[in-house]
């Protein structure tokens, strides 16, 4: 399977509610200030190029999508958005998702990478997920 339209199936991206009601509820009971907008998608993941090259192209899907848990967590999201730009850097990075499941690439995203990425947001990340 190519990138494109990969992101889809993965529980962030559904909008089915399974992650982006309680994404939305959780900021909402901490009241914080909202925080800045994400980085545009190079600053974010400047060598997409390397990525499969890094970490496999496992790893390469799951740290990239690690990273946009990470910066959307504490915002308010359109999931089409970040469906997009998660297919981009995906088809940016030339992963390979052949033998992969949308399941691994989110439980390796949510335990390893994105406390590798975020770790003052992880703990909130697997909550979502009911990983902890």
């Amino acid at each position: 399977m190519s990138g494109g339209g990969w992101g889809r199936p993965l529980r962030l991206l559904l909008g089915a509610g399974l992650l982006l009601e309680p994404l939305l509820a959780a900021g909402a009971r901490a009241q914080l200030p909202p925080p800045p907008p994400p980085p545009p998608p190079a600053a974010a993941e400047p060598d997409l190029g390397r990525c499969v090259a890094s970490y496999g192209n496992t790893g390469c899907a799951a740290r990239l999508y690690a990273q946009l848990l990470c910066d959307s967590i504490d915002t308010r999201f359109n999931g089409g958005q970040l469906a997009n730009q998660l297919d981009q850097h995906y088809a940016q990075a030339g992963i390979d998702f052949s033998g992969i499941s949308p399941e691994q690439v989110e439980r390796a995203a949510v335990r390893y990478y994105a406390p590798m990425l975020c770790p003052s947001k992880s703990e909130r990340i697997r909550a979502v997920f009911r990983l902890s």
